[in-house]
């Protein structure tokens, strides 16, 4: 079992949870570091502690999100690595560093350019965003696809992984389940917008009038939700399901 230690971003937000997970992997000679995080100098000192003796050989991040990100090109300078993301890397690359052999998958729907990393000889899946260890992940309008982010849940679902090692939150021991749950949600989310519009037509606040009463127009949770319903809106009318006409949708059906 390859070694991965977890270091904690001290981000802690209502979108972050207690904050980012770096992983640092690998063993002797050399190791990676998967989404250093923020750009703090703190965070990165204490990567550094996790890397002890070891080489940092590359820099790996999930997705091109502030908190995922920001901190890696002055933790490769520091240590002469690279920083590989999409889409230097593409669906199916594989990256070697030391022992390690890191599969590239590309995963799309929380985010454009989306990957997660698979360890097979361990089965053990860095999976960013795509699955968090509690709660849901965000897949919002513009940048977040329902439809692409159900097919990434079946690619990864599809690998069996033993062990999931998330973004945010604590590392996920029964995979299948936790995949299945996230499918769920999103397939109960579109059943929640589907009989909405059953209701009648009407436009986005209404909408989420409809499906998000209990949230404060205006709040910063209600911004979000709306940007999650034009997410599962865009995914409908695509499938033809739902249609929008002069700002009002309805359903198709």
């Amino acid at each position: 079992m390859t070694t991965v230690r977890r270091v904690l971003a001290a981000n802690a937000s209502p979108y972050t949870g207690p904050g980012t997970n770096t992983w640092v992997v690998g063993d002797e000679p050399v190791k990676l570091v998967i989404d250093p995080g923020p750009d703090s100098s703190v965070h990165r000192g204490r990567i550094v502690a996790a890397l002890g003796q070891q080489a940092l050989g590359a820099v790996l991040v999930t997705h091109s999100h502030a908190d995922h990100l920001e901190g890696a090109e002055r933790l490769a300078a520091a240590h002469h690595a690279r920083v590989l993301r999409f889409p230097q890397l593409q669906h199916g690359e594989v990256v070697r560093i030391g022992r390690l052999s890191v599969i590239a998958l590309h995963t799309p729907g929380h985010a454009a350019d989306h990957l997660a990393f698979w360890l097979a000889e361990d089965r053990v899946l860095f999976s960013g965003d795509l699955i968090l260890g509690r709660g849901s992940s965000m897949v919002t309008y513009p940048e977040g696809d329902v439809a692409q982010y159900l097919r990434s849940l079946d690619l990864v679902a599809e690998l069996k992984p033993r062990l999931i090692f998330p973004g945010h939150w604590d590392p996920i021991q029964d995979p299948a389940a936790k995949i299945a749950e996230y499918r769920q949600h999103r397939l109960q989310r579109e059943l929640q917008v589907l009989s909405a519009l059953a209701a009648g037509p009407t436009d986005l606040g209404g909408l989420a009038n409809r499906v998000y009463a209990e949230l404060e127009a205006g709040s910063a949770l209600r911004q979000a939700a709306e940007m999650t319903l034009q997410a599962h809106l865009r995914k409908l009318i695509q499938e033809g399901r739902a249609r929008e006409v002069g700002g009002f949708y309805r359903s198709s059906g």
